[in-house]
């Protein structure tokens, strides 16, 4: 009998263009690959509450944050995906990896 997919809970910090081309990543990969994750899209975050929101509410995410460090707050997070313009690349992955977090990152890192 196989096992169940452990899930990993996932945080994207960006919601425009590229914040929605991961989102389809997410909600696509299966269909694509067999994962060995159940992937949960859990908190999306944007500085714009409502449009962040319309966003969630399109791709699936689960909840929306104002800030990397409020979503945080959530121990859950196992993963935090960095779809922001490449100026804010650095802060946002030291934050996460200072939280503990596994961190993609669209390029440049730095």
């Amino acid at each position: 009998m196989p096992r169940a997919p452990r899930s990993l809970n996932v945080a994207l910090v960006g919601y425009a263009f590229m914040g929605k081309a991961h989102s389809n990543a997410y909600q696509q990969v299966e269909r694509f690959f067999p994962a060995p994750f159940r992937l949960n899209r859990q908190v999306l975050i944007g500085r714009n509450a409502q449009a962040c929101q319309e966003v969630a509410d399109t791709w699936g995410w689960q909840a929306t944050a104002a800030t990397l460090e409020e979503a945080l707050r959530d121990h859950s997070i196992d993963l935090v995906d960095i779809a922001t313009p490449n100026d804010s690349h650095y802060d946002l992955a030291m934050t996460a990896i200072k939280a503990g977090k596994h961190v993609l990152c669209e390029k440049p890192l730095a």
